[in-house]
C-alpha cells in the first residue's frame, strides 16, 4: 500500500489589508493544529488572538485602506510551543506599551461590554507569551502559545 501524501501547511500566510482576508485565518491554523496536534482551547486561542491582533493592524494601522501587506510565520519553539510573528508596514504602534494596553478598564458585568478595546487585554489572557518589535518602516508582534500533548 503507497504511503499517504499528506500536505504539510505552510508556514507563512500573507495577507492583504482588508477585513474579508481574516477569512483566510481559521484554515490556516486548523491545518497548523491538525500538523502540531495543538488541542481544541489552544487552537481557540490562536485563532482568536491572531484575528484580534490581524483586525486591529487592516483597521487602526492601515487605517482601513486596502493594498497593503501583512505577513504571519508560525514557528515551532519547543516541543508544546508555537511561536507566531505577525509583520506590517503600518505606522509605529507598540500595542504592548503599559498607557496602550490600559487605556480601556475592564468590564464588571457582561451588560457593560462594549465590543472595541479589550484586544490587549484578549492578548494578554489568551496568549503564553508577547513581544513587539519595531522594524524600519513597520512593526512586528510575536505570540507565543504553549499547548499539551
Amino acid at each position: 500500500m503507497p504511503a499517504e501524501n499528506t500536505v504539510q501547511p505552510e508556514p507563512r500566510l500573507s495577507l492583504q489589508s482588508e477585513l474579508d482576508e481574516l477569512a483566510r485565518l481559521w484554515p490556516w491554523v486548523e491545518a497548523l493544529a491538525a500538523e502540531y496536534a495543538i488541542p481544541a482551547d489552544t487552537r481557540f486561542a490562536i485563532h482568536l488572538c491572531l484575528e484580534e491582533a490581524l483586525s486591529n493592524i487592516i483597521r487602526h494601522g492601515y487605517g482601513g485602506q486596502p493594498n497593503h501587506s501583512i505577513t504571519v510565520e508560525c514557528a515551532p519553539a519547543g516541543r508544546h510551543r508555537l511561536v507566531f510573528t505577525i509583520e506590517d508596514q503600518a505606522p509605529l504602534f507598540d500595542p504592548l506599551a503599559s498607557a496602550t494596553a490600559e487605556e480601556t478598564p475592564a468590564p464588571s458585568s457582561i451588560d457593560q461590554l462594549r465590543p472595541g478595546g479589550q484586544g490587549i487585554r484578549l492578548l494578554r489572557k489568551f496568549a503564553g507569551s508577547l513581544a513587539y518589535e519595531r522594524l524600519t518602516g513597520g512593526n512586528r508582534l510575536t505570540i507565543g502559545f504553549v499547548f499539551p500533548r
